[in-house]
């Protein structure tokens, strides 16, 4: 899902990014923030890199600026030598003022420096802020701002990741990330009296149909037979004309018991495709096909009875495979299912 370069809008604060991830690129770029992006992406986060996402040739700052404005989240990768580079400490700055005056998000990660060593700048900290002071003496008032930025920055609450597994703290990042995008939600559907009218109306909120940038799943959990099923088989035909192609797959457990992961594969792409038939060999096929087809369409997917997390595993339906604007929808009798997905 993540674009190749940044597409212009009209609106010159527009959101075009989930995630803004500053990283110092000798220190972490071929370990640590590589799993990061990958864990961001498989979770459909669009995350800004400037050494993958602006095309050479552009004004790098400017385009920079572009993205830090265009972003609701920022990731501070803070390691031993980030405050050596002057253009780390910059982009810092610029996005410690952007996080003040918007009200944005900031999560610092302390790679392999304690808190304590960014926001007291000792280490290679005080290192790297001698040798600013001397080389910009006659700019010591940037200098005190980077400073400052760096004070401010690591005064969020974040991560401290050394000797800890990092995978599982990625993890952590990513759960936070989509929590405050408010990407994946869960809905308790209660046997409470409220007129179908006003539950779909909910359930379109929690769904944010106006937010055409990003892919959200949403799921709905309760017990059996108190409307969950009548609810979304009601939205998908008032909303699914809004979609460049839908799915509603009524049944997946039961798919899954008789026929197997790849008839349930077929049956989503036959539909979602508007094909009569099509042959899957494997499930990794199944996979790789909707990677490649679905990707540049919006679309909207029910998936209903689901009753293992291991159906929408083997499934192999990403967030990221689905164009920009689509919708899944999950139905469970067990909220667990939707938490661990």
């Amino acid at each position: 899902m993540a674009s190749n370069k940044i597409q212009r809008s009209s609106s010159s604060h527009a959101k075009n990014f989930d995630v803004f991830v500053s990283f110092r690129g000798a220190d972490t770029r071929n370990g640590f923030t590589n799993h990061l992006f990958a864990a961001l992406q498989r979770k459909g986060v669009v995350a800004f890199r400037d050494d993958r996402t602006i095309e050479k040739g552009d004004f790098l700052e400017s385009e920079l600026l572009y993205a830090i404005e265009g972003s609701e989240v920022f990731i501070i990768v803070f390691s031993k030598d980030y405050a050596s580079s002057t253009w780390c400490m910059k982009e810092l700055t610029k996005i410690v003022d952007w996080v003040k005056e918007k009200g944005r998000k900031l999560l610092p990660i302390f790679y392999d420096v304690t808190p304590s060593e960014v926001r007291k700048q000792s280490g290679e900290f005080a290192k790297a802020f001698d040798e600013h002071e001397e080389r910009f003496k006659d700019d010591l008032e940037m200098v005190k701002k980077w400073r400052e930025a760096l004070k401010r920055s690591s005064g969020h609450c974040g991560w401290d990741v050394q000797n800890k597994q990092q995978y599982e703290e990625i993890e952590k990042v990513v759960e936070r990330v989509i929590d405050i995008l408010g990407r994946n939600q869960i809905w308790s559907f209660g046997d409470d009296l409220v007129d179908m009218h006003s539950r779909v109306k909910q359930l379109e909120e929690l769904l944010d149909l106006s937010a055409n940038h990003i892919v959200r799943l949403v799921g709905i959990y309760g017990m059996s037979g108190i409307g969950k099923t009548t609810l979304a088989n009601t939205l998908f035909k008032e909303i699914s004309p809004q979609y460049d192609a839908w799915c509603y797959i009524d049944d997946l457990s039961k798919i899954y018991l008789d026929l197997g992961v790849t008839s349930a594969q077929k049956q989503l792409l036959c539909q979602v495709l508007n094909q009569g038939n099509m042959e899957i060999h494997h499930v990794s096929h199944g996979t790789m096909l909707m990677k490649n087809r679905l990707r540049h369409l919006k679309t909207l997917i029910v998936l209903d009875n689901v009753d293992q997390v291991e159906q929408l595993e083997k499934l192999g339906l990403h967030p990221e495979y689905l164009g920009a604007g689509s919708r899944i929808i999950i139905i469970s009798t067990d909220c667990r299912i939707l938490q661990n997905y």
